[in-house]
């Protein structure tokens, strides 16, 4: 990981998930929301919104691609970790091994998702709690990943480590209150800006082009902190427009398609009319309950 690809590559993971996770806790949100204010039973279901650590792909919910997703990029990561540690025939680079168990809890946390979703009858909530370890232990190591390094390289990666802290809070919330949108939305934003934060480390300490930067000089590392307040108004800005256009966009959804969506495990139903669809809802999430 100590150059540029090795920032942008798993920034990347960290950006793609967070937009998901954006995208479909808003959308969730603003459709129970929806079938809630419709409904005659409007106060029971107010709360029908419920957390969870990972979301159905819509072109192919019978299969956990969040998990298998994280499988392979673990996977991927950890191969290239051990093929660049090697110098002169021996393993050196203590770096890479703590990159590689980093790593390894992320696809631990891949096949939780996995075997929550095929129902395995494991304890309750261990998609969260492998989530949450695997957070613990990214803060961890990078923690204790910075012993003489220079002031700008310990100051990005200790900005880093604190975002990593509050992932793990936002989603041991999250498991706590399923019923509260906000962690959910917490840990979207807080992955978001982890993998944006990853692109930001990448140009500073190993700069593709351009002139490297001073690591040692003070002003420098006062504009570091003035990059990590942009990213979080940037991030913050973004995910309120997001949220508004996701939330006019619920609104012009039949509730057949607000049924597809929320449901999409259970058979499509073809054409069904508004009083239909939202029974059909009202009923499957009294089954859930």
């Amino acid at each position: 990981m100590g150059s540029f690809i090795g920032h942008v590559v798993p920034g990347t993971f960290f950006i793609l998930f967070g937009m998901w996770f954006i995208y479909q806790t808003f959308m969730r949100y603003f459709m129970c929301l929806r079938v809630a204010a419709s409904s005659t039973m409007s106060e029971k279901y107010r709360m029908r919104y419920r957390n969870t650590s990972t979301f159905k792909c819509p072109c192919c919910s019978s299969l956990p691609l969040e998990g298998i997703l994280k499988v392979v990029a673990t996977v991927v990561g950890m191969i290239g970790e051990f093929a660049t540690g090697f110098e002169d025939g021996k393993f050196t680079h203590i770096g890479n091994a703590q990159h590689m168990t980093m790593f390894f809890f992320f696809g631990l946390n891949g096949i939780m998702d996995i075997i929550q979703h095929y129902r395995v009858p494991i304890p309750p909530d261990m998609d969260f709690v492998s989530a949450v370890l695997a957070f613990s232990m990214e803060a961890l190591l990078f923690y204790y990943h910075l012993h003489g390094r220079t002031p700008m390289d310990v100051q990005v990666h200790m900005l880093l480590f604190y975002v990593v802290v509050c992932c793990a809070v936002c989603v041991a919330l999250e498991m706590c209150y399923k019923s509260n949108v906000l962690p959910a939305l917490g840990k979207a934003y807080f992955i978001l800006l982890q993998g944006t934060w990853f692109y930001q480390i990448g140009f500073l300490l190993y700069p593709p082009v351009g002139q490297e930067w001073d690591q040692n000089e003070h002003s420098q590392m006062m504009m570091v902190t003035l990059f990590f307040t942009w990213h979080n108004a940037t991030i913050f800005t973004l995910m309120s427009i997001a949220g508004s256009l996701i939330y006019l966009k619920v609104k012009t959804l039949s509730y057949a398609e607000i049924y597809e969506h929320l449901q999409p495990r259970l058979p499509r139903l073809g054409k069904l009319d508004e009083e239909q669809a939202k029974n059909i809802i009202l009923e499957s999430d009294e089954e859930e309950a």
